[in-house]
């Protein structure tokens, strides 16, 4: 936020003087380059920023026809969005010593798929040995019974052979396993091992093409073009018959 609302006030506001909210393609040119290329370092700053003015101009664009956004994008295709009941995990440095950190997370999941209504439960995994994260994830599936949805996050926190052991200990009861190693080669590799679907936040369609094996892609509205962006992206992504995610950790808007 320190370096995004200074971007905005002073560079963007300034080209944007004039602009039609509704013109948000023309906007969008008076901020950002119009071109990339692989050899340069760009700050992603900028690409953020924008995504915040872009949320705002559709906000303007509904309350100017005073419709709801989801009237103004071509109307409702579903009555309910799914939603993931989300936590992080237990954190040792607040006292806890890991042997209990599987019934810890057991009791926070019980509590927020109540709370929520939601089917799946996600958390994060990586933070603590092997061991405990293959109990954390059996302890949970008892607290919640079998009829709700478990996935983990790793961030990239497994080597190949980790991820393999905690697989191999959790495939029987698990759903889903974002980000479990760094490299998408080896996301494959695991999804060809295990019968666990795997995502990634990688939403460079050119490399993913190359990783078939990879079945959800999660996408940001900070980072992948603000509304219109995400929705482009998310068209992309399902042609190629997979299932798109999107990630809601801090919208700019």
């Amino acid at each position: 936020l320190a370096r995004v609302a200074p971007m905005i006030n002073d560079e963007f506001a300034p080209r944007l003087v004039g602009i039609d909210p509704y013109e948000i393609s023309t906007a969008r040119r008076a901020c950002l380059r119009e071109h990339h290329d692989f050899g340069y370092l760009a700050d992603s700053t900028s690409e953020m920023a924008f995504s915040a003015v872009e949320i705002a101009l559709w906000d303007l664009i509904g309350q100017d026809r005073k419709l709801p956004l989801y009237k103004v994008l071509g109307g409702a295709v579903r009555e309910r969005a799914p939603f993931v009941a989300y936590a992080y995990t237990v954190a040792l440095e607040e006292g806890h010593t890991e042997a209990e950190v599987p019934s810890l997370m057991a009791e926070i999941a019980a509590k927020s798929i109540a709370a929520t209504g939601a089917t799946l439960f996600e958390f994060k995994v990586g933070r603590h040995s092997v061991a405990c994260d293959i109990a954390t994830v059996r302890a949970i599936r008892a607290a919640v019974g079998p009829h709700v949805e478990l996935a983990v996050d790793a961030n990239m926190a497994f080597g190949i052979e980790q991820a393999r052991e905690f697989l191999a200990g959790t495939a029987d009861i698990l759903g889903g396993v974002e980000e479990p190693v760094a490299a998408l080669v080896e996301v494959a590799l695991l999804r060809r091992e295990f019968p666990v679907p795997v995502s990634t936040h990688c939403t460079d369609i050119e490399k993913l093409r190359a990783f078939p094996e990879i079945d959800d892609i999660v996408g940001d509205i900070n980072v992948d073009g603000g509304i219109s962006g995400v929705i482009r992206l998310a068209a992309a992504i399902r042609s190629y018959d997979r299932r798109f995610w999107l990630r809601s950790n801090g919208e700019t808007g």
